[in-house]
């Protein structure tokens, strides 16, 4: 097989193409880091509301909207491989990587009346892994902030009771996932113009 040479207009053309393939990447995920951040964040601030400051026995039930999350996700995700014309190694890493992810954290979650519910601190090292790889995917460096944000407040979440380990959670998807994915969607629309 030859390598054909192209011509100058037809070069323009490839570097438009893959620069719109690399804006729709950024939109692609900029989705779940802000439906995650929002369900998180609604589920964290829910649940320390109700269980400081209200007599509710079940203050985790905002917890429930998790499932929901879960279920858009895979059909977003799904939708996206289907879509996708060419779907590369990295691509496949990523959501092999969040997947993963996903499963540790509700493995830790599922068992944890074994470690007394203290599950925040460790679902807050799990989001900082994975943001600190995909923004290392993507050389997206707000993900990398976020990703040492989620490390610090774990490293505090250690040191506070469960409840307050919720609000701890909500400023870990505020400013690792909620401030990059709206940078991402922002990037994306000015790229796009």
């Amino acid at each position: 097989m030859e390598d054909k040479e192209l011509s100058p207009q037809e070069s323009l053309d490839l570097i438009q193409q893959m620069i719109g393939k690399a804006r729709k990447r950024y939109t692609d995920n900029s989705y779940f880091f802000l439906l995650w951040g929002w369900i998180v964040m609604f589920a964290s601030l829910f649940h320390y509301i109700t269980a400081a400051y209200t007599s509710f026995e079940y203050p985790y039930a905002g917890w429930s909207l998790t499932i929901i999350g879960a279920v858009l996700s895979m059909i977003k995700g799904s939708k996206k491989s289907r879509q996708a014309q060419v779907r590369n190694y990295t691509d496949k890493l990523y959501g092999w990587l969040w997947a993963s992810l996903g499963i540790a954290m509700f493995t830790i979650i599922f068992n944890g009346e074994s470690i007394g519910w203290n599950t925040i601190p460790f679902i807050l090292l799990l989001a900082g892994v994975g943001t600190s790889v995909s923004g290392a995917m993507m050389n997206f460096q707000p993900l990398r902030i976020g990703s040492i944000i989620f490390w610090l407040l774990a490293l505090a979440a250690f040191r506070v009771d469960p409840t307050k380990q919720m609000l701890l959670m909500a400023s870990g998807v505020a400013f690792g996932y909620l401030v990059p994915g709206y940078i991402m969607k922002s990037n994306a629309k000015k790229n796009a113009v």
